[in-house]
């Protein structure tokens, strides 16, 4: 029989584990990525919109070539091109059915209905929507980095371009928590594909759960940022000329 400091002891370590799972997941999120929105119409009828299938995407595995999700034998769905064996979901480049219709940001933790365009119409009757979300994060020591994933219909979460965890298929509402286990300190890529496939709902829900790691948009040279980089250039240019001259 414990004695009672013994009992002490032991309630005192299962408090003080608890208190560093909650701490884990404690505090507040600075997560921001760029969201880049698709629609299909439902005439233009590709055949895996608004019928079936579950695509095949094996965990651990690498975006193809155009940086979309790459599926193996048998695919499980017909929009796959055929050299690549990417889903075309996203691509206007490689489905004439899919048509880009704007971009934006979200912020973590997101949750929204999915319907075109850009996440702000009231239904699908009319169009299905796709989208593409992307962040960059930098972290300081080696950790393991942990998401919530849920969706209506498919959803596939990379990390440096590789598949941690996915809700593929048609379905309802399906949550699921994902681990990036053992990532190296620096600079790390969160990618995230969803799509709607069926006039029966469309969400997308996103939540970072490890605290202290902040996700923001990658980095792109705004265009008058550019363009006053082409006009330096330029002026350094005649500079150059001129000093040949004199």
């Amino acid at each position: 029989m414990l004695r009672y400091p013994a009992w002490l002891g032991i309630c005192a370590a299962v408090t003080t584990g608890l208190a560093g799972i909650g701490a884990a997941h404690a505090g507040p999120v600075t997560a921001t990525l760029s969201a880049t929105y698709f629609e299909v119409g439902d005439s233009a009828n590709p055949p895996d919109f608004g019928g079936s299938g579950s695509p095949n995407v094996t965990l651990g595995s690498s975006l193809g070539p155009d940086g979309f999700p790459v599926v193996t034998a048998p695919y499980g769905i017909s929009d796959v091109d055929a050299t690549t064996h990417e889903i075309t979901w996203w691509s206007p480049a490689l489905n004439s059915a899919i048509v880009e219709t704007g971009t934006g940001t979200i912020t973590l933790p997101y949750g929204s209905n999915m319907y075109a365009p850009n996440s702000t119409g009231t239904n699908d009757g009319t169009y299905f929507e796709t989208a593409y979300f992307k962040g960059d994060f930098t972290l300081s020591a080696a950790e393991n980095v942990e998401f919530q994933l849920g969706s209506d219909d498919d959803s596939f979460i990379y990390v440096d371009g590789t598949l941690i965890g996915d809700n593929p298929g048609i379905h309802g509402v399906t949550n699921v928590d994902f681990t990036a286990d053992d990532l190296s300190a620096g600079t790390h890529t969160l990618e995230v594909f969803y799509d709607d496939r069926e006039q029966t709902g469309a969400y997308l829900s996103l939540s970072l759960l490890t605290s202290g790691v902040v996700i923001t948009p990658p980095s792109v040279p705004e265009p008058a940022s550019i363009a006053l980089l082409g006009t330096a250039l330029l002026g350094l240019g005649v500079l150059r000329r001129r000093k040949r001259s004199d």
